[in-house]
């Protein structure tokens, strides 16, 4: 089962890009059970937060890393891994 160094690049690659996006599936699930028990709760009068439109910080502000997660992680997963393998061959030079 022997393979050439590309070969094997090749397929960390695909392997890296499809556990960030098992990952940002994972972030987007938490994200918007987590929201919309917050949402819920505020609507229903559970928890008081004045000013009325603050329970609207956390689901804006986390949506907005959620979509920093997908920027880096998923769509630049490939380059985060051709990054990596610059770095080891760099220092085993």
């Amino acid at each position: 089962m022997a393979g050439t160094l590309d070969e094997y690049k090749r397929l960390f690659r695909e392997a890296t890009i499809s556990d960030q996006m098992k990952l940002f599936q994972l972030h987007i699930g938490i994200y918007l059970v987590v929201n919309i028990v917050w949402i819920a709760l505020n609507m229903m009068g559970t928890i008081t937060i004045y000013p009325s439109l603050a329970m609207y910080y956390s689901p804006v502000g986390w949506g907005i890393l959620v979509i920093v997660h997908y920027w880096f992680y998923v769509r630049g997963a490939e380059k985060l891994c051709v990054l990596r393998e610059e770095t080891v061959e760099s220092k085993m030079r």
